[in-house]
C-alpha cells in the first residue's frame, strides 16, 4: 500500500505545474508552520526534493476526540510535529528540510493539496 501510494504521489507530483505552488520563505534555525489547504482531521503530509522520490513524514488522523500522529520515520519525532488542524510544523529548519511539502486529505477519494515551496534566501 505504501509503494503504490508513493507511486501515485510521484505520478502528480511530476505532472503538476509549478503555478500550483505557493512559496514559503524561512530562516535557518527557526520554526516553520505550514499550513495544509485543507481543514481536516486526518492528513498525510511528505516532502518532495527532485530527483529524490518522495519522503513521507507523519500521518494524523481522529481517534476518541483527540489529534493522534503516526511518524513514517520515528527519528522525524524530533524535527516535525503537528500544529493546529491540518499545519505541519518543523523544528529549527537546516538546508535539508527545503523541498516541496504536500498534505493529504486522508479518506475514501484522496485530495492531494498544492505544493508548499520551503526555501530561504540564505542557502
Amino acid at each position: 500500500m505504501k509503494t503504490l501510494l508513493l507511486s501515485m504521489l510521484c505520478l502528480f507530483v511530476w505532472n503538476q505545474s509549478t503555478e500550483a505552488l505557493t512559496d514559503q520563505q524561512v530562516v535557518l534555525g527557526q520554526n516553520a508552520t505550514l499550513s495544509c489547504e485543507f481543514k481536516c482531521n486526518a492528513a498525510i503530509w511528505f516532502l518532495l526534493k527532485l530527483p529524490a522520490r518522495p519522503m513521507m513524514i507523519l500521518r494524523t488522523f481522529a481517534s476518541n476526540d483527540k489529534t493522534e500522529t503516526d511518524y513514517y520515520d520515528e527519528n522525524f519525532r524530533n524535527k516535525y510535529l503537528e500544529g493546529n488542524r491540518s499545519e505541519l510544523v518543523i523544528n529549527n529548519v537546516t538546508v535539508d528540510d527545503l523541498g516541496i511539502y504536500y498534505c493529504i486529505k486522508a479518506g475514501w477519494a484522496l485530495k492531494i493539496s498544492d505544493g508548499i515551496r520551503l526555501h530561504t534566501s540564505e542557502a
